[in-house]
């Protein structure tokens, strides 16, 4: 039986496997990805849920496969998914942003880590927005804000600030239950 579990054990480690969890973790981002156009109210909750797939990837093989699905995903999402505002968000932010947060926490230098998470941050978001606003010209980002005025860019900022925060803080709670509950559990890895 230890031979089993030895043998057992080694698999994980494999090109075979890397490919295979790669592949796996790519169909669902795809599929969650795919589905986004058919509840176009969740365009901006598919993403997150299709980037938490990356801490699959990271945790079980490593940063460069987990950054291979991405690109892959990426790529793939341009092609097959309809919903561009979601395909927009995973590409530029969500997809990536779990493979970083999941390297920065390894580093001491706090106020240097989240110094780089919210320059990162605020930075996709920029570029989202232009991007947005180029390709989505009949769409208008701040319809319905007008009552604010000139203080409804800053506020929407502030509110994107206070969303990243508690993505975040969830992400960081999907690793450790991961790691920690799921992976032992029912995975029943070390």
């Amino acid at each position: 039986m230890p031979e089993a579990e030895n043998k057992n054990r080694k698999s994980y480690g494999t090109t075979a496997f890397r490919v295979a969890l790669g592949g796996i973790c790519a169909a669902v981002c795809l599929l969650l990805m795919f589905c986004s156009s058919f509840f176009p109210g969740l365009s901006y909750a598919i993403p997150v849920f299709a980037g938490v797939l990356m801490v699959v990837m990271i945790v079980e093989t490593d940063s460069r496969w987990a950054l291979a699905t991405y690109c892959a995903v990426s790529l793939l999402c341009i092609f097959i998914t309809p919903n561009f505002e979601a395909s927009l968000l995973f590409i530029l932010f969500m997809g990536y942003y779990p493979i970083l947060q999941f390297r920065l926490s390894k580093s001491k230098n706090k106020p240097l880590v989240w110094g780089v998470k919210l320059g990162v941050f605020n930075l996709a978001m920029i570029i989202y927005y232009n991007l947005f606003k180029f390709i989505f010209t009949s769409v208008d980002m701040m319809e319905g804000t007008e009552f604010l005025g000139k203080y409804a860019l800053p506020l929407l900022w502030a509110e994107a600030q206070v969303c990243f925060l508690v993505y975040d803080k969830f992400l960081t709670m999907v690793i450790d239950v991961y790691i920690k509950w799921f992976r032992k559990k029912i995975l029943r890895r070390k």
